[in-house]
């Protein structure tokens, strides 16, 4: 079974700053999430269509953000394609593939309160420090919840998701082991790049995160 892409995870220090710069680059505005208590992001969110969807996450500045995500997003220098994350429900067996690769990964519950009202739960698996870094994919499983991508802002669809890495041979064969259809190409620096079709066009959004 085919681990899918869930969403992709724009980053910046502000988010108001971040679905500004947005809006000019793809004509249409995200709409806010929520708060993610315990973590110290906010969010705003497109839909990608497909059951994919565009997550704007950012510092909440109501919250504590002395270590946590939020903490780190405020000391970036710039609004950044940052990670991605796969759908995946057997945890257990994807943390015995981490496990062999040498990857440690935490488990987590969270939740955050929509702008209706109504509550969203789910569980992350997000790999610790190795190698590859924030290239190794983290997991979603949205259990009971109704997948974001059907309350978010509409008007935009994913044309393509890849990485390129200098140890793409390496790289791919992790993803592989994880059953993760994305492509992998090589590269003299680790890079994201994911095209999106939006009312200006077809986009190109990069991120080169740490490792």
């Amino acid at each position: 079974m085919t681990n899918r892409l869930d969403h992709l995870i724009y980053t910046g220090p502000d988010l108001d700053a971040a679905i500004a710069h947005f809006e000019k680059l793809a004509g249409l505005t995200p709409g806010r999430g929520g708060v993610h208590p315990g973590l110290g992001t906010r969010n705003a969110l497109l839909s990608l269509g497909d059951d994919h969807y565009f997550e704007l996450l950012c510092p909440d500045p109501d919250q504590e953000l002395e270590g946590t995500h939020g903490g780190l997003f405020a000391k970036l220098p710039a609004p950044t394609l940052w990670a991605y994350m796969l759908k995946g429900a057997d945890f257990d067996r994807i943390l015995a593939v981490l496990g062999k690769a040498g990857i440690e990964a935490d488990v987590i519950d969270a939740s955050r309160t929509t702008p209706t009202g109504d509550i969203l739960t789910w569980r992350l698996l997000l790999p610790k420090d190795n190698p590859f870094g924030d290239f190794v994919p983290k997991f979603i499983d949205w259990m009971d919840s109704p997948h974001p991508s059907q309350a978010a802002t509409p008007g935009c669809s994913l044309i393509s998701f890849e990485i390129g890495h200098p140890d793409a041979a390496g790289l791919g064969s992790l993803l592989r082991d994880l059953e993760a259809d994305i492509r992998v190409f090589g590269a003299d620096r680790p890079l994201f790049l994911a095209r999106l079709q939006t009312p200006n066009g077809e986009i190109l959004v990069t991120g080169t995160p740490s490792g």
